[in-house]
């Protein structure tokens, strides 16, 4: 227990150094800039911002932080080593997959493809040993293939439990226009999380280094994805802790479901992904061959994952579709403003004003602008509900947004471009 105890304490101590560390106010930086997206075209469709920018950033960091403390904590237990994991081929790799597609700027595709370059690499090496010769094909041969990929695993580990706790916490309200030309309602889930990670770096010292003076020694059994360090006869490992900054983000739609369903069904999804993943490369360490299944694993999976979730969004039925419920249907309620503090809430069915019926958007301003006094009548699942409220505010500032009309003037729709493609746009 005491030697878990200071672990945890020296952990805490080196993270402690990451607040101070400019790329974690970097990241920081970025969420904000990505969160001000996401306000402003809330202000483009519907005038009014439904998130604020400041206290989305601030939950992003929280959580971000918590992220951090979960991650540190795997990183540590398995013992991956980031001195050996390739770490400097990664980051290019995954940049130049962003060029085709933004959302493929991820370990899983990146992890993947070198993993598998480098078992190819290894296969071919005996029959063309001048390939050790060229540095970067001898570096990439020399990656530890069940750290990497178990590194992927327990990033997006790290992803699921923030999604779990808190994909759904920044939802923004969207009209899309579908590939039938509907005009429905649904949500983008979009969340950035800065964190701050402590990592492992193995070094080779001789026993009579004074470094292992006041240092803590493990059980035998650690660490559990060993090491590919060479040792001479009188040398020991040292592994130093250190802070790292990482960035996490999740980006979904929910059209045909909640977004509190949306991101707990796919956190269990990633969390099962994850688990798995990082399960096949720690057996990989004793079985070889199982680097193979886990390389192809850790990009495959990933893009299963996205696939099935994308088709069980768009296939199913709109939740938030002008054909689905008489009235208008409450897709979102703007915090501050008469639609919360009456009540409101997302989901909800306003069927009448005044005893009045109404049938569009058209009749629910007609009503407000008309009567100073108005009463609501709702139906929230299987209850009705009359809520009185007094117009004294104007008339654009109610705070309800409600499901588009069949013939929305004011939508997104899905694109599928590259940024490469784009920047090829811009120069012809």
């Amino acid at each position: 227990m005491t030697l878990w105890l200071d672990i945890i304490t020296l952990m805490f101590k080196t993270m402690f150094l990451s607040f101070v560390n400019p790329y974690f106010w970097l990241v920081i930086f970025i969420v904000i800039m990505q969160y001000r997206r996401t306000v402003n075209l809330e202000k483009k469709l519907f005038g009014l911002a439904v998130n604020n920018i400041r206290q989305v950033t601030f939950s992003s960091v929280l959580y971000g932080i918590l992220g951090g403390l979960f991650g540190s904590i795997l990183l540590l237990l398995l013992g991956i080593s980031l001195d050996n994991i390739g770490i400097i081929y990664l980051w290019p790799v995954a940049i130049f997959l962003f060029l085709f597609n933004p959302r493929f700027l991820c370990f899983a595709y990146a992890g993947g493809i070198i993993a598998v370059f480098s078992l190819f690499l290894r296969a071919i090496q005996p029959v063309y040993p001048v390939l050790g010769e060229i540095k970067i094909l001898a570096g990439i041969m020399e990656i530890h293939l069940p750290s990497l990929l178990a590194l992927v695993g327990i990033l997006h580990l790290t992803e699921s439990l923030l999604i779990y706790l808190s994909g759904h916490r920044s939802a923004s309200p969207i009209y899309l226009k579908t590939s039938g030309g509907e005009v429905v309602g649904g949500y983008s889930l979009q969340c950035f999380w800065p964190l701050p990670l402590v990592g492992l770096w193995a070094l080779a010292v001789a026993e009579s280094s004074q470094m292992f003076v006041g240092s803590i020694p493990m059980p035998e059994w650690w660490p559990l994805l060993g090491t590919v360090m060479n040792l001479g006869g009188d040398e020991k490992i040292v592994y130093l802790m250190f802070p790292i900054v990482a960035g996490l983000g999740y980006s979904d739609m929910a059209l045909s479901s909640d977004p509190v369903d949306k991101r707990r069904k796919t956190a269990r999804n990633l969390a099962i992904y994850s688990v798995l993943l990082s399960a096949v490369a720690i057996t990989a360490v004793y079985i070889p061959v199982m680097a193979i299944i886990a390389a192809l694993l850790a990009p495959l999976g990933h893009e299963f994952l996205i696939h099935k979730g994308n088709k069980e969004e768009y296939s199913s039925p709109p939740l938030f579709s002008a054909d689905n419920v008489d009235g208008l249907q409450v897709l979102a309620v703007i915090p501050q403003t008469p639609a919360e503090k009456v009540g409101l809430q997302r989901g909800d069915n306003l069927i009448a004003i005044n005893d009045m019926d109404l049938h569009s958007e058209l009749d629910f301003w007609n009503a407000v602008r008309l009567n100073n006094r108005l009463i609501l009548t709702i139906k929230r699942g299987s209850l009705t509900k009359r809520l009185p409220l007094k117009s004294s505010w104007p008339i654009n500032e109610f705070g309800a947004i409600f499901t588009p009309g069949k013939y929305a003037g004011v939508y997104v729709e899905m694109s599928k471009s590259s940024l490469w493609e784009r920047f090829k746009r811009k120069r012809s």
